[in-house]
């Protein structure tokens, strides 16, 4: 099954890649605004848009009839970062020129589509990396999903995004986003928007993946994280604040940030807060499993698989505490920290969390569009919608862990993987 995935149809079938108008039909489809699974519809698209959905007539001819498998949209990573090499320990991340982790981007961008993602957020990148294979992919030179990026992610001095490895006589010449308190913060957000950044991404707690920080530690103050979404706001941009502690999370909330990425300790406040705001949470528990599951063997320092350990299972739990609080849960892997291309894994860990399949699929697809401010574009397959189409085996309703083996896919209305039907 996996050795469709690596057909480009473009090669394969010409005749489907650059088609203008089209129909696509399969035995079952999952629309996920309502739940309801439909049964022989006939997807019609023109200039890479759908623009009808309705059953099968008697007789009806289509251009793409997939058989036995079940449709739906491409779905939606909201926190990946895909620029730069795979399983790298941090040194070996200063070895890597921008070129090399640019091409890396082009191999990371090409995984992430063929496991079912059409689109992503990519929240934070090096030397605008990010922002050149956006524009790469949306000009149809290389393969991958449409992306929003964010530049370089916000630190403070010593925070998450500070080189607190490497000894004070030591300067790495990259595009640094350095900032401390809020005249630095604006002009860095402005810095940002400059390069060419679709969202601004701040970081107000330690992480797990940078040395020397305390995920439960907030980094930057609630006037801090004002002035970001302040001038963010200003530039039209939203502001994703990464925030692992409690406190992090509750004055990135009361300062008016769109998303809190990985939300690893929600305490009472800390929900109350996300409720009445109606703040988006993006969780990840898949990267810190798969760290601890992975060890050192994939390139993860002692410190990091230590916090990891100490961050999973109060990640899961707030997860849990979020669902049933219900509050707005969307869906982000952090894919970059883990491997690209097994985005789709972290949904069984959502559905065990206590969300059903449908609540978890909807994560990826219907609020995710809506945390990105592309309704009706993404995340579902209405007319006026972009034409990204998934098929998987199975009932993803049942089993959500089908949706881990596409069988075939479209984006914008090019078939990317899967080869023409049988005949």
């Amino acid at each position: 099954m996996r050795a469709l995935l690596i057909l480009l149809v473009g090669l394969a079938h010409p005749a489907l890649s650059g088609a203008e108008s089209l129909s696509v039909t399969a035995a079952r489809m999952i629309e996920f605004e309502t739940g309801r699974v439909l049964r022989e519809q006939v997807i019609r698209i023109e200039d890479g848009a759908i623009v009808s959905v309705a059953p099968r007539a008697p007789g009806e001819q289509v251009s793409i009839d997939l058989g036995d498998v079940t449709l739906l949209p491409g779905l939606i990573d909201a926190h990946v970062h895909l620029v730069g090499g795979e399983e790298q320990t941090p040194y070996q991340d200063l070895t890597q020129t921008a070129a090399r982790a640019a091409i890396e981007g082009v191999a990371n961008a090409r995984k992430t589509l063929l496991a079912g993602f059409t689109t992503v957020r990519d929240l934070g990148s090096r030397d605008f990396g990010d922002v050149a294979l956006r524009d790469a992919i949306a000009a149809g030179r290389v393969p991958g999903p449409r992306m929003l990026v964010a530049v370089k992610s916000l630190s403070s001095t010593g925070g998450h995004g500070d080189d607190n490895d490497l000894p004070a006589d030591v300067r790495v010449e990259r595009y640094s986003a350095i900032a401390d308190g809020p005249d630095e913060i604006r002009r860095k957000v402005r810095d940002n928007v400059k390069h060419g950044a679709d969202w601004i991404k701040l970081l107000a707690t330690g992480g797990v993946m940078s040395a020397g920080t305390d995920p439960m530690m907030a980094d930057y103050t609630e006037e801090e994280i004002r002035a970001a979404v302040a001038a963010s706001s200003e530039k039209r941009r939203d502001v994703a604040v990464h925030a692992h502690g409690s406190e992090g999370i509750k004055r990135a909330i009361r300062a008016g940030v769109r998303s809190v990425e990985h939300a690893s300790m929600l305490d009472d406040e800390a929900i109350k807060l996300a409720r009445e705001h109606g703040t988006w949470l993006v969780m990840n528990p898949y990267t810190n499993q798969y760290m601890v599951e992975r060890g050192a063997a994939g390139g993860y320092q002692p410190y990091q698989l230590e916090k990891a350990r100490q961050v999973l299972g109060m990640k899961m739990e707030s997860l849990r505490k979020a669902q049933r609080a219900g509050l707005k849960l969307a869906y982000g892997t952090d894919s970059g920290v883990q491997p690209h291309g097994i985005n789709g894994r972290q949904l069984a860990m959502y559905v065990e969390a206590g969300m059903t399949p449908l609540q978890a699929l909807q994560s990826a697809t219907t609020v995710n569009a809506q945390l990105l401010r592309m309704e009706g574009k993404v995340g579902t397959l209405r007319p006026g919608a972009y034409a990204d189409i998934v098929a998987v085996r199975g009932d993803p309703l049942a089993d959500v862990r089908v949706i881990e083996t596409p069988v075939w896919i479209m984006k914008g209305g090019e078939v990317v993987a899967g080869g023409p039907p049988a005949q």
